[in-house]
């Protein structure tokens, strides 16, 4: 009886000492870390971490919100809209070192926060790390890693002490135009988060909600205060970095499609001289056009993602046009069909600059395109 009373005295001491996390000593740091964009395009908004560090406890290392497994239903729950993100827990030696072969900047931000402080916050961290805890449903607006950590900030100690100031920009940029300031460096990717996200991405957000991104993030908490003092005592660059670059490329999309609809014009053109229609090219040009608006109809009406509801894309990425292609060939249905397409494009080129949904400018040539065909299926017999 004396052993298994021992060893239930041994389990709990485990339990126990997993459960509390170590004290931290008055040399401890808390710091958040702010990592620059990469080229790829699921690393181009940047990275934003928390760093604690204790000499005397021999304590270095890193929290990160950003992580996730590739399990068998990854891609299915991506698509979904149902991507379970995670914390992990790194060296900082590590953690720098993959930026830095990377190419990427890191710059270190000092928290301003007493022990007591400290240590909740290092014991929130540690809770979170749970196996029963750690996961969360990711959202790229509302619930990342850059958000999460001023969620973390405020939960582990009393919110009421910190005051983060109004950043927001004279202009009252939305979530699409902040974003677009780092999908210039990424066309192809700009145009595809163009394509699938709707109108709550033209949300203006408040100066909260401006902390989706790791530089937003980073200003936000430079101009924080706690208890009345900045809440960011020191600020250190740990990687420098050159930047992005961009170079301008004749396949990107705007000026791709604004050929493409040169070479539609002047074919239709030639067609509309002859008398002829040419449906080879509007069977090639549904066939391009329907599968976008399949797209934007799956991710709107099937999958969870908040970000792809009410988009206005749909306006000229027709789903319809998959199923309309047999119809072509007959004239009455063809004609019908392109009166139709073609009024709700024309009126969607003159209501662009007014619509609550900004487009892409990529879609005007394509718009276009639409229109000088829906002209010369009428005209022509």
């Amino acid at each position: 009886m004396r052993y298994i009373l021992l060893v239930f005295i041994f389990l709990y001491s485990i339990k126990a000492t997993a459960l509390n996390p170590p004290i931290l000593s008055n040399e401890a740091t808390i710091s958040l870390l702010t990592c620059s964009p990469g080229d790829e395009l699921y690393s181009l908004f940047g990275h934003s971490a928390l760093r604690v560090t204790d000499p005397k406890k021999n304590i270095d290392v890193v929290f990160n919100y950003g992580t996730f497994s590739f399990n068998e239903d990854f891609y299915y729950n991506f698509v979904m809209g149902k991507l379970n993100y995670s914390l992990s827990v790194s060296s900082m030696k590590g953690f720098v070192r993959s930026y830095q072969s990377e190419g990427r900047g890191m710059i270190e931000q000092i928290l301003n926060l007493d022990s007591t402080s400290k240590q909740a916050l290092f014991n929130y961290l540690d809770w979170n790390n749970q196996p029963e805890n750690r996961e969360y449903l990711y959202d790229f607006f509302y619930d990342n890693c850059s958000s999460r950590l001023r969620d973390v900030l405020e939960i582990s100690i009393d919110e009421d002490r910190i005051a983060f100031q109004d950043l927001q920009e004279a202009h009252n940029p939305s979530f699409r135009n902040i974003i677009d300031e780092y999908l210039i460096y990424h066309p192809w990717g700009d145009f595809g988060i163009d394509l699938g996200l709707g109108m709550p991405c033209d949300k203006i957000p408040n100066s909260y909600e401006y902390m989706f991104l790791p530089n937003k993030l980073m200003e936000a908490f430079d101009a924080a205060t706690i208890d009345g003092k900045p809440l960011i005592k020191e600020e250190k660059t740990l990687l420098e970095t050159n930047g992005l670059t961009y170079s301008f490329s004749m396949f990107e999309p705007i000026p791709l499609f604004w050929m493409l609809f040169g070479l539609i014009a002047i074919i239709s053109a030639i067609g509309y001289r002859k008398q002829k229609l040419y449906k080879a090219i509007d069977v090639v040009f549904f066939l391009m056009i329907g599968p976008v608006g399949a797209l934007v109809f799956f991710l709107w009406f099937i999958t969870d993602h908040t970000g792809t509801i009410n988009n206005l894309n749909i306006l000229w990425a027709w789903p319809t046009h998959l199923l309309a292609i047999p119809f072509l060939f007959f004239n009455k249905t063809r004609k019908m069909y392109w009166t139709a397409y073609g009024t709700v494009l024309v009126l969607t080129l003159l209501a662009f600059p007014f619509l609550p949904q900004m487009l892409h400018y990529a879609v005007i040539p394509l718009m276009l395109a639409g229109i000088v065909r829906a002209f010369v299926n009428l005209k022509v017999e």
